[in-house]
């Protein structure tokens, strides 16, 4: 996603590798220097969270949505006369999925693995969702996938595939089939 602009917010977001805008500081990880707040020291008027903040946390989804939390949180603050607040992260755990049915899990000093920790992942997942029907369309694609066997739906972005632009939409492109059921585990 590239910039969003709406009056006088500039909001840029890129995706998993941090990708500092022209003019932006960067250090040797590629990340750009902050103070605590999340803002630029040079222009406290700047926030930067995700994968782009070269404060020392992982580049993970959760570090990422709580930055962001806490920047908004921080420019109310700002707008109102008040000043800001530091930002702390805090870890709720760590979850990957290894496989079908398969998944580990570290949350505090207690880790798992195996089905409870698929089914924690799948849980959260579903429950960081914006909305009812985002959840339940999700929910209803990943059962229909772990029922009958199937791949997830693979879409490509139409300027990723030469001679189509992103203006017509995006392409979606069909699972492959697949030979027979001697691949199935």
């Amino acid at each position: 996603m590239g910039p969003v602009w709406g009056g006088d917010l500039i909001l840029w977001a890129v995706g998993v590798k941090g990708n500092a805008l022209v003019g932006l500081p960067v250090d040797s990880r590629g990340r750009v220097p902050t103070d605590s707040f999340l803002r630029l020291s040079q222009h406290p008027e700047v926030y930067v969270v995700g994968d782009l903040n070269g404060l020392p946390w992982p580049q993970l989804a959760p570090v990422a949505l709580q930055q962001g939390r806490h920047a908004a949180f921080n420019l109310v603050r700002t707008m109102r006369g008040k000043e800001p607040l530091p930002f702390h992260y805090r870890d709720h755990g760590q979850l990957a999925v290894i496989g079908r049915n398969r998944a580990v899990a570290q949350i505090g000093t207690l880790g798992f693995y195996g089905l409870p920790a698929w089914l924690l992942w799948a849980l959260v997942h579903l429950a960081e969702l914006v909305g009812f029907r985002n959840r339940l369309l999700v929910l209803l694609d990943w059962a229909y996938t772990y029922f009958f066997r199937e791949p997830g739906v693979r879409i490509l972005l139409r300027e990723l595939v030469p001679g189509t632009s992103l203006r017509e939409g995006p392409l979606i492109l069909p699972a492959p089939p697949r030979s027979g059921p001697e691949e199935r585990p």
